[in-house]
């Protein structure tokens, strides 16, 4: 690809960051509007008579901006250098590599996560294992989320991240995605504090009576497609667990624009 597509790419990217930019603006204008009407302690009052239990939430409020990459066969090309699995590559946009383990790999349940992490970094056992880092929040019993960082930012998206399936304390099989390169956008945007964020999916009807907030975390996420390049937002992840249900929910919070991300708008 030579420079003048290159800077084409980007150009296409920029005039859709910035009518994106235009919409959210708008949002965060309700939304600041919403939240001068009706004072902040207020809310929390609200929530604590509906019975929502909340951590320790952060009131400080983080500058980010706006990330992109670019697809890559990095997963293709140096799948071969692992050892000890069979391993399939499928898609494009992400790619994605199927590992399934050949021989016995004992994970103890008592360490698991930092055996695994361990286990991962080694450059025969995944590519750039060492880039990601267990995402405690994402996680299940038996599977073992860890996510990409970059340049000291995580990305909490299916596009960077390894998945490891481990039963009867052996890792069975895992899934690989990776991003390459990222690059900066803007950085300089300030950013909903993680009392907005929850505060927002109150408003929203996101947080049910009797619900207990468990953990909060800023990370990237996947934003919009435009012109080959997939732009990421800076977001609230929430752990929520409602009464009654027996799986925690992670919902999301865009962090600039301080809405309520959906499955449906994620995955667009």
């Amino acid at each position: 690809m030579d420079f003048r597509r290159i800077e084409w790419i980007f150009l296409m990217v920029f005039i859709g960051l910035n009518i994106f930019l235009g919409i959210s603006f708008f949002q965060s204008q309700q939304v600041d509007l919403a939240t001068s009407t009706t004072d902040t302690a207020d809310l929390l009052a609200d929530m604590g008579r509906d019975g929502i239990k909340l951590p320790k939430l952060a009131t400080t409020t983080p500058t980010g901006g706006y990330l992109a990459s670019q697809p890559n066969t990095a997963l293709s090309q140096r799948k071969d250098q692992l050892i000890g699995q069979y391993t399939t590559v499928s898609g494009t946009a992400p790619e994605t590599l199927h590992s399934t383990l050949r021989g016995d790999v004992v994970i103890k349940e008592k360490d698991a996560a930092t055996q695994l992490k361990k286990w991962l970094a080694s450059g025969e056992n995944a590519i750039d294992g060492d880039e990601y880092v267990y995402a405690e929040g994402l996680s299940s019993k038996d599977t073992y989320i860890f996510v990409q960082k970059r340049d000291g930012d995580e990305l909490y998206d299916r596009r960077a991240e390894i998945v490891c399936t481990v039963k009867n304390e052996r890792l069975i099989s895992y899934t690989q995605t990776y991003i390459d390169k990222l690059t900066v956008l803007r950085s300089d945007v300030a950013l909903a504090s993680a009392q907005d964020a929850v505060i927002t999916l109150y408003r929203d009807n996101e947080l049910a009576n009797n619900a207990t907030v468990t953990w909060t975390k800023l990370a990237y996420t996947y934003m919009l497609d435009a012109k080959g390049s997939t732009v990421f937002v800076p977001a609230w992840f929430v752990g929520v667990e409602t009464q009654g249900a027996k799986s925690l929910t992670v919902k999301k919070v865009n962090a600039i624009s301080k809405t309520v991300i959906t499955t449906r708008t994620e995955e667009q």
